[in-house]
């Protein structure tokens, strides 16, 4: 059985395989691999954001639970862009990833993105750690809107 799970350094996968040995491939190496394990980065934060969601919208969980899920957003944010080497793009890749080219066009506005979502993320912990709801909630849409909706609008084509 062959898993992917993130390496230390964002761009580098490390591999294991079944019986338990880990070999380490580059994200030029193995693209499709590399456009799995960005998707389960990108999941892993919509898991988080829906996390918060929850607080937010249905009371539940805990104003802790926004703390975790926020610190969790703010460290993957970190990563991001070491899961875009080039030559993962839609062009690339048609139907299994969302990455549009425009990405490596403006490979520095899309940095910044990553940036600007740990930073949001950073703030939405801090904000939480007061445990003020309604602080919380206005934060959580700034994250929503301007953070994870700025970066997909320009960036990401969605997929069926």
């Amino acid at each position: 059985m062959l898993s992917v799970r993130q390496g230390v350094l964002g761009g580098i996968l490390v591999l294991a395989l079944g019986g338990g040995a880990v070999g380490v491939v580059t994200a030029a190496d193995d693209p499709a691999a590399t456009i799995a394990a960005r998707r389960d980065l990108m999941k892993n934060q919509g898991k988080q954001m829906g996390i918060i969601n929850d607080f937010v919208q249905n009371k539940k969980g805990s104003a802790a639970d926004v703390v975790a899920a926020a610190k969790d957003l703010e460290a993957s944010a970190a990563k991001i862009p070491g899961f875009f080497p080039k030559g993962t793009s839609l062009d690339d890749f048609p139907g299994k990833t969302g990455a549009k080219p425009v990405i490596w066009e403006k490979w520095d506005d899309f940095k910044k993105a990553a940036d600007y979502l740990g930073s949001e993320a950073k703030e939405l912990a801090e904000v939480a750690e007061t445990g003020d709801a309604a602080k919380i909630a206005d934060h959580f849409g700034d994250v929503g809107k301007n953070a994870c909706g700025g970066c997909h609008t320009t960036f990401r084509q969605k997929l069926n």
